[in-house]
């Protein structure tokens, strides 16, 4: 891709996202907003790159591109470098700041996942969407293993191949204990990755547990029922599984529930 091109494909594919203090006037010219945004410390910018068919040459240009360390929210679903890719955007100390990074789709295996994990720079990533890969339990292992990614409060797996494998890995994780949200539709986790979740302190911190079509059925529910680290639940779906809709209401008034409100079933 040309400079012009890249140039163009970066200045059009960069919003900037309000933070405006509530002591300051809400008449604020977009200019000066912008000026703000990339002279400051704090990255403030979202960049969306899905679907562009980005290969590792032009993966490779965006890392050396000087307005990189101004992005707080990096998208890059749907592209072509896959795991290679990963290993490159792992070793960019432009992302140091970086909140939020969505690969979906994008064929990573733990390969990607170990590169990921082992990154000087993504100490500060809150927000790991990961959905529609090729990710099993090797990769949760390393996932699980990584003080690199402990600050994550949102982890999306949704239709990766994780197994009970899977789930057991990143239940045994010493790191992640500030999970808040926790999607893992569709990887066929089963109940015995339910019970290694339920005795794990990894939950301790969910308050939205996403577990559809993963081939439950009330056994489940009695994991759900009996552990002791889900104090700060209060979303859990359960749709498209073999639950029957009387057990799973006895989660409402489950005693280790206390904050658990919203079933998802259909």
């Amino acid at each position: 891709m040309s400079g012009s091109l890249f140039e163009s494909l970066m200045r059009n594919s960069m919003t900037l996202i309000p933070d405006i203090d509530d002591s300051e006037s809400m008449v604020v010219h977009e200019g000066d907003m912008f000026a703000r945004a990339e002279s400051g410390e704090t990255p403030q910018f979202k960049l969306e790159l899905n679907d562009k068919d980005i290969i590792l040459e032009e993966l490779e240009e965006l890392i050396r591109y000087p307005r990189l360390r101004t992005v707080k929210m990096l998208y890059l679903d749907e592209n072509s470098f896959e795991d290679d890719g990963v290993e490159r955007l792992a070793e960019a100390a432009a992302l140091n700041r970086l909140h939020t990074l969505s690969l979906a789709g994008n064929k990573l295996t733990a390969q990607g996942l170990r590169a990921l994990a082992a990154s000087p720079h993504l100490h500060h990533l809150r927000v790991l969407f990961l959905q529609r890969n090729r990710l099993g339990a090797e990769a949760m292992q390393a996932l699980a293993g990584s003080e690199t990614l402990a600050n994550l409060n949102l982890l999306y797996l949704k239709a990766n191949p994780l197994g009970p494998e899977g789930a057991a890995a990143l239940a045994a994780s010493p790191h992640l204990r500030r999970l808040t949200e926790l999607y893992l539709d569709r990887t066929g986790i089963g109940n015995a990755g339910v019970k290694a979740l339920c005795q794990s302190p990894v939950l301790a911190t969910v308050e939205k547990l996403t577990l559809p079509d993963n081939g439950l059925d009330d056994g489940a529910v009695d994991w759900l029922l009996a552990s002791d680290y889900l104090p700060r639940l209060v979303t859990i779906d359960l749709y498209r599984n073999r639950i029957s809709r009387a057990r799973a209401e006895q989660l409402k008034q489950a005693p280790n529930l206390p904050n658990f409100k919203f079933l998802q079933m259909d």
